[in-house]
């Protein structure tokens, strides 16, 4: 099953005609066909990666997208101070790669609202929006680290966020998504 919306997968067609034979089994769109209609679009491997893992939901790319992003990030650490405890630098770039590719509540669903056996109230951790609110708590909940160790590095999370949102933003102006 995937998901991708609707007007994204239009401008993902090619304008010419295509020869490729598509699955004839049923009218999903599959994995290969995105592929290979993101293939034209002269995506480098990050752009690629970043695009199947929020649009499509391919678990596969998160640890490609991680991989092609962890030595700049590594110099983004550089330029100040280095986190000393082991893994500080993987769980800023997890929790980043996170923040920018999962929009939708988790704790919801991206409905907005839990239903229990007794009420139907607003969901406290996206306000009733459907998208989940990464505050500086949250965030340092996802790293597993105490909020004031967090704020000690904020400025470079905000560089890691700042570079992933440059990377899609040059992917959809790519495939024509601007």
């Amino acid at each position: 099953y995937i998901v991708i919306k609707a007007e994204l997968l239009t401008l993902l067609i090619p304008s010419t005609q295509s020869f490729e034979l598509s699955s004839t089994h049923h009218n999903k769109t599959t994995s290969e066909d995105i592929n290979m209609l993101l293939s034209y679009s002269n995506l480098d491997k990050k752009e690629y990666s970043l695009l199947l893992m929020k649009y499509v939901d391919d678990k596969t790319s998160e640890s490609t997208l991680f991989d092609e992003l962890f030595d700049e990030v590594c110099e983004i650490f550089l330029k100040r101070e280095v986190p000393k405890e082991c893994g500080m630098i993987r769980k800023f770039l997890n929790t980043a790669i996170i923040e920018c590719c999962v929009e939708k509540c988790v704790v919801c669903q991206g409905t907005g609202y839990l239903k229990t056996t007794d009420s139907i109230d607003k969901c406290p951790h996206c306000d009733g929006t459907g998208e989940f609110i990464y505050d500086d708590h949250v965030r340092s909940s996802i790293m597993g680290v105490k909020k004031n160790y967090f704020m000690k590095y904020k400025k470079e999370y905000e560089s890691i966020i700042k570079k992933i949102n440059t990377i899609e933003n040059s992917a959809l102006s790519k495939i024509g998504d601007t």
